[in-house]
């Protein structure tokens, strides 16, 4: 199957335009929950899979910006154990492509009982958990049919970026779609060649930290479900605490690696972790392929590097990364002759109750 024949390219190339319009069909909503969210002490999120990544994404922007502590939740403490959790001045983030996750949306019944500000992230405006929630913030995507979710992540991402800045007291850069749409032919020809080295891999690891860990677990659950390759993802920072161990000569690593943190103030220290790691693996022997912006950083290691444009600030960059770790699962999975759009044994919607 040849990759731009399938839904899931469709789709993830549908992305940036999505993405262009989003922060004005949102805008009404941000605003009425940054004036409700102002006594908040604390944000609870509460999504599974690909959605769970994008809230990773908002914890550490969140607490990395405005200080505040993000817990991500545990639904089945509620629907497995029966616990009343205590909810009072938290804003709940409920997450889910189709919302229609059940045990999602006890949380949130939980969270309004109690009084607690509620948003739901959906792809659905109909949806129960759109309906649930005191508010309600829209992917606007349209209908995603094939199984590996991809427009619809980039726009919960988009979402979770937007609600931190509103939460500042800002509105977020409105360009971040426009950029996408500029430079996707260049991330196209950029996984190229490390599509075609994946399309043999029968396992691998990701690292990245921080902010940009969210596309590190987002590529490992992409790399699994398109393409069934046993990947797991990592914080780098855990990594080093034994899984490490699992390095030996030829092992396949993905180390996503920005070239900025969130200021200028910590952008040497920020580059000086990413090479350690870098540096790291390659000592352990690993089979090590960079995604990055930083031109300059790695330029005498061995280590394969794929080359992406620069978006900005890492908050920024995680879009570049997401959508070229879409193409890069999406490309594999057809070079092993299989079917990304509709994977064995997944269906689009689960409902985890």
């Amino acid at each position: 199957m040849e990759q731009k024949q399938t839904l899931m390219w469709k789709e993830l190339s549908e992305a940036p335009a999505i993405l262009e319009k989003l922060r004005d069909k949102n805008a009404a909503v941000l605003s009425g929950i940054a004036q409700d969210s102002k006594k908040i002490t604390n944000i609870y999120t509460a999504a599974r899979g690909t959605s769970d990544h994008a809230m990773l994404y908002l914890k550490y922007l969140t607490e990395s910006t405005l200080g505040i502590p993000v817990a991500s939740g545990a639904p089945s403490v509620v629907t497995m154990y029966g616990v009343k959790m205590k909810f009072k001045d938290s804003l709940i983030v409920a997450c889910s492509q189709s919302g229609k996750a059940a045990d999602v949306m006890e949380i949130v019944k939980e969270a309004n009982a109690q009084g607690a500000v509620t948003v739901a992230i959906t792809n659905d405006e109909t949806s129960p958990l759109a309906k649930l929630a005191k508010y309600h913030l829209c992917c606007y995507a349209g209908e995603e049919k094939s199984v590996a979710a991809t427009k619809t992540f980039t726009c919960q991402l988009y979402l979770a970026y937007l609600l931190v800045h509103a939460l500042q007291g800002e509105s977020g850069a409105d360009t971040i779609g426009a950029f996408l749409q500029k430079n996707l032919s260049l991330l196209d020809g950029a996984t190229d060649d490390m599509a075609r080295e994946f399309s043999s891999a029968q396992e691998c690891f990701i690292l990245s930290r921080g902010i940009t860990a969210a596309i590190a677990f987002e590529c490992g659950l992409k790399l699994q479900e398109a393409c069934y390759i046993r990947a797991r993802a990592y914080h780098s920072s855990d990594f080093y605490h034994g899984p490490m161990a699992m390095i030996s000569e030829g092992t396949k690593v993905i180390l996503y690696a920005s070239s900025r943190s969130l200021s200028e103030q910590f952008d040497a220290p920020h580059r000086e972790d990413y090479i350690k790691c870098a540096e790291k693996m390659e000592e352990l022997g690993a089979d090590l392929y960079i995604i990055t912006d930083d031109r300059e950083s790695f330029k005498d290691m061995k280590a394969k590097k794929i080359y992406v444009p620069q978006a900005g600030r890492e908050s920024e960059q995680v879009f570049v990364f997401a959508l070229a770790t879409q193409m890069l699962a999406c490309k594999v999975s057809c070079l092993k002759n299989l079917n990304p759009d509709s994977p064995r044994a997944l269906k689009k919607v689960t409902v985890t109750l």
